[in-house]
């Protein structure tokens, strides 16, 4: 399976147009979604390693990539409604869904609130609660986030909606204990061992309060274990996908 192979498609939203990339195969099927600033070519290498029998979607998230960009405040419950339209268009009801760093944010809230999902694999995570108790209200916080825009803005040029995401306090949104233990489906908790954008004790946390889950860490990893070790990744996710994990 290769990215450039997959097949573009768009679904029309109340917010605008998403782009994603499809394959559809005839076994288990995979929604990947992607970190903050970034978009679908940044599963690239990982899909190269996945099962051709996978049907595969990449959605580029609203205001990244080739989606749509409006002048909207943009929060993980948008993210996570137009992820919703689109596996109902698809009908990919009972498919696993992996989300990176703020895809995994977008990825936990879905399972926490809807059942139609197989399973969730988290990959570097962020949104936790405890992590922004961590830098709230400290001069760590800003600085923390004046990085982060720097970082995210060499990847994705549209400033609006990533100044959007990071001015957003967050509150609202962010996974708490209550909210990951709502999470009832299978969930495959998976880090860099060398994760310095968020530290691999916050898998721990993960693994914690979601009932059940299974923590896999990636050595030699650091936050883009996906892209960097695509083939230990894959391993592991192909595993969780065929519950060969315990």
């Amino acid at each position: 399976m290769h990215y450039n192979d997959l097949e573009d498609r768009q679904i029309d939203t109340e917010y605008g147009t998403v782009h994603y990339k499809m394959h559809e195969g005839d076994s288990d099927s995979l929604v990947l979604v992607h970190g903050l600033a970034a978009d679908s070519r940044s599963w690239t290498r990982l899909v190269e390693y996945l099962p051709e029998g996978y049907s595969v979607c990449l959605p580029d998230l609203l205001g990244h990539g080739d989606s749509e960009a409006p002048r909207i405040s943009y929060s993980v419950e948008i993210q996570k409604e137009v992820l919703k339209k689109l596996i109902k268009k698809e009908d990919m009801r009972g498919t696993f869904m992996m989300g990176h760093s703020y895809g995994g944010w977008v990825a936990a809230a879905y399972a926490s609130t809807y059942s139609d999902l197989s399973g969730i694999i988290l990959e570097d995570a962020g949104g936790l609660r405890s992590f922004f108790d961590e830098v709230r209200g400290t001069t760590k916080r800003e600085e923390y986030k004046k990085e982060l825009l720097k970082k995210a803005l060499e990847l994705n040029a549209k400033d609006y909606v990533i100044k959007s995401i990071l001015e957003d306090e967050f509150t609202d949104s962010e996974l708490t204990p209550e909210q990951l233990a709502r999470i009832k489906v299978p969930a495959l908790i998976l880090w860099g061992e060398n994760d310095d954008v968020i530290q691999p004790r916050f898998a721990d946390i993960f693994h914690k309060e979601i009932i059940g889950s299974t923590l896999r860490i990636i050595k030699g990893g650091r936050h883009t274990s996906h892209y960097s070790n695509a083939k230990d990744v894959a391993d592991v996710v192909v595993g969780f996908i065929n519950g060969r994990l315990e």
